[in-house]
């Protein structure tokens, strides 16, 4: 069953009703879920739901809030956190009218995920009857017949019934084959870990390279999945005892991936029992991380186990307030938990282990000389910094260095939570002393923590007003609220004339406001203060190009030795070719570009919807190079440097590129493409290699293919294009089709995707 279909039959009504931002976000927030970017879909959930609600289409609410809540479920694990969203969707997707949506089936999905992140051994039963239920309403040729599947074979197995899961898993697997289906890699992975549980190595083994070569073969390996099926090898080969095989493919931690963090962290620490020399600060550094986090956002079960685990692990390394920070976490979670006989005794064992543990460590020096007794020593171990630090801080509570010092090997543990709260008791006893004050605000705006920065801003306005206006400017840059970043900036540069890192703030932020008097004004300022050349003269020449202010570009590039092509007026000459990378709300694009001085360029290459079109834009970015240069020389021959982009002098005047795929109609007709093309003015621009083929529909034999893109300036219509392309590949061997372009206009689809599909583009 095509559960999708209504998907595609909206976005072309909402297309010719003028809603294309809406059709572009039930695109863009399932892609974001699935290419795991958590905080786009954050971004754009409110927008998304609003409209929905806005058009009265609770089939399109159902729709936007699934991949809300999928990716907070799957990208970033969360468990109760989730809870309340997730019961109130599936109750809003029951009702009548929403309940016919197919979507609603993934709403129960949902909810089943939800309530594994939180207790999965606990919520068992529930998880399995919500299954049952689901699956008594659809059949094998529903695509959701298989996430279902896997919930209930993920209820199996926390409930212990690991060889029923295995004969479940088979019995659907069956069934959906009959359909003529094949099994997705989730599915066969979720088997793998079934037959290892059931004692089954060797099979769940071949299971994995068996999804290994699939992915290869159907054009590449998903890194989340690839990073899912590492783990489950590693733990595989632990269990075989096969230690470096394990550890050659257990993935390494990554911060930026919190929906991994359970099965890492546990997986991590089974190997770490087994390997001693795994057992080290820095893991317990990501473990406590992972478990801080895995806390918060309320996987209850998942925390009191790796809680117990990660408190083993700290006491064997002799880390005490660790294995003593991991022991509350699990006595706060335990209570949550409705089977909590199964881990209960390792709680009570490990708070019998501590309670023969000193409580207060002998410092190896006065408190007063701690902190430079330990800058003097060649090997840091923060777990055991951090104890001395903590006593000495109570026996010097006004000692501001002591309690930054602390709050570094806090966030060298990876309890940034406690760093936070010790800083505040610091903060709420000296709001006069500057120096943890901003330390803390560094450490709060790293996590988005404005209720608490707000509260700190509320701390120190009577007694510090200047550290106030810092805040309350670091606050608005990072929230994008430009203005409200001058205001505060320029209060604060009144009252300190020499403040430089104030006004390279105010500028940048004036900049990216489009303030660009400002924000010239400013970079000359800082520049006046400095003797010889500086990254403050890069800044003022990127300032003064967007200004078109040529007088300074040159006066700049004199001063800094930069040779020009010409003597006077506008700076634009042949500087070779850079990319440009520009920021689309939040997510980075990079574009090729023609330098036409030290920090201008235009772009050459088109962009593709929904990105901004900025094809022939000139720019003025950023010096300094993203991405470093290669030290071999025949390297840095090819390479090309990427910049940030910072401002649009001039915009190109393009309209939304047309993506063509095709079989290749040969060099002649492609020549004759690109006249008439040049002749109307008509940007062409080829994206496929040579090594691109498709397939002919009529003998199944592979043939070049090519994809290119064609961009008209304005006020060119779509329907121009369309018509335009359509005479100019009317005699080629072979069709070419346009389908997202067509979908996007609201135009004719059904051929083009009839093409694509034959051709296989």
């Amino acid at each position: 069953m095509d559960i999708w279909a209504w998907v595609s039959t909206l976005q072309k009504d909402l297309r010719e009703a003028g809603q294309g931002r809406i059709a572009d976000l039930m695109d863009s927030i399932p892609d974001d879920t699935f290419s795991s970017r958590p905080e786009l879909v954050a971004a754009a959930l409110p927008e998304a739901v609003a409209a929905a609600r806005a058009l009265k289409n609770p089939w399109l609410e159902v729709f936007f809030r699934h991949w809300g809540l999928n990716s907070r479920l799957s990208n970033l694990g969360e468990g109760e956190t989730a809870l309340s969203e997730a019961v109130s969707l599936i109750e809003f997707a029951h009702r009548e009218g929403p309940m016919d949506c197919p979507q609603s089936v993934c709403v129960t999905q949902d909810i089943a995920v939800c309530y594994g992140n939180i207790d999965g051994p606990g919520w068992a039963p529930d998880i399995l009857a919500v299954c049952e239920e689901t699956l008594a309403r659809i059949n094998p040729s529903w695509p959701c017949f298989s996430c279902i599947s896997r919930e209930y074979a993920e209820a199996l197995l926390d409930s212990g019934r690991a060889a029923q899961a295995v004969e479940f898993l088979e019995r659907q697997a069956q069934s959906m084959l009959n359909e003529g289906d094949s099994l997705d890699p989730g599915y066969q992975a979720i088997q793998a870990r079934a037959d290892w549980l059931a004692g089954d190595a060797d099979r769940a083994l071949l299971r994995l390279s068996e999804i290994d070569r699939q992915e290869e073969a159907e054009g590449g390996v998903d890194p989340q999945r690839l990073r899912s099926r590492s783990i489950l090898r590693a733990m595989i080969f632990a269990g075989r005892g096969e230690l470096e095989a394990a550890q050659q493919v257990f993935p390494s931690w990554s911060a930026s991936e919190p929906g991994f963090f359970a099965p890492w962290a546990l997986a991590a620490c089974q190997l770490a029992q087994q390997v001693p020399s795994r057992n080290t600060w820095h893991l317990g550094r990501q473990l406590q991380a992972s478990l801080a986090y895995i806390a918060r956002v309320g996987a209850h079960h998942d925390a009191v186990k790796l809680a117990t685990q990660h408190a083993d692990l700290a006491l064997r390394r002799g880390a005490t307030w660790t294995a003593r920070s991991a022991l509350a976490i699990a006595q706060a979670h335990l209570p949550k938990l409705r089977l909590q006989d199964l881990l209960a005794p390792a709680v009570a064992d490990l708070a019998d282990r501590l309670r023969d543990v000193p409580a207060s460590p002998r410092l190896p020096v006065p408190a007063a000389e701690l902190t430079e007794y330990l800058q003097q020593q060649e090997a840091s171990d923060p777990e055991k910094d951090v104890e001395w630090l903590l006593a000495a801080c109570m026996e010097r509570p006004d000692d501001a260095e002591l309690a930054e010092f602390a709050a570094a090997a806090l966030c060298a543990c990876g309890a940034a939570d406690e760093a936070c709260a010790h800083l505040w008791q610091f903060c709420e006893a000296h709001p006069l002393v500057d120096s943890p004050i901003y330390r803390l605000m560094t450490l709060w705006l790293e996590r988005n923590a404005y209720d608490e920065l707000n509260r700190l801003i509320r701390l120190v306005s009577p007694h510090n007003p200047q550290a106030a206006l810092w805040i309350q400017a670091q606050v608005a840059f990072q929230k994008r609220q430009w203005a409200s970043v001058a205001e505060h900036l320029s209060a604060y540069v009144e009252s300190q004339p020499d403040a430089l890192v104030a006004r390279r703030l105010w500028a940048q932020a004036a900049l990216n406001q489009g303030d660009l008097v400002t924000a010239l004004r400013l970079r000359k300022e800082i520049v006046a203060q400095q003797e010889g050349p500086s990254d403050d003269h890069l800044e003022l020449l990127t300032a003064a190009s967007a200004c078109q202010d040529w007088v300074t570009v040159r006066e700049i590039c004199t001063a800094m030795g930069v040779r020009l092509q010409t003597d006077s007026g506008p700076v634009e000459e042949s500087w070779g070719v850079a990319y440009l990378r520009f920021d689309d709300n939040g997510q980075a694009r990079d574009v090729f570009a023609l330098r036409t001085g030290p920090v201008t360029a235009r772009v050459l290459s088109p962009s593709y919807a929904p990105a901004p079109q900025r094809l022939g834009d000139w720019v003025a970015f950023d010096a300094a190079v993203l991405e470093p240069v290669p030290e071999d020389a025949e390297e840095r021959e090819q390479f090309v440097p990427t910049f940030r982009a910072v401002y649009t002098l001039e915009q190109g005047g393009y309209t939304e590129s047309c993506f063509v795929g095709c079989a290749s109609p040969g060099a002649a007709a492609l020549r004759d493409l690109s006249e008439a093309l040049s002749i109307r003015g008509w940007h062409y621009w080829v994206t496929s290699g040579e090594d691109y083929w498709v397939t002919d529909p009529q003998t199944g034999a592979p043939l070049a293919g090519l994809t290119f893109a064609v961009t008209a300036p304005q006020p060119v219509s779509a329907e121009e294009v369309d018509q335009a392309l359509r005479a100019l590949t009317a005699g080629w061997p072979h069709p070419a089709c346009w389908p997202r372009f067509a979908e996007r206009a609201a135009l004719p689809l059904d051929a083009h995707r009839e093409v694509a599909q034959a051709y296989g583009l």
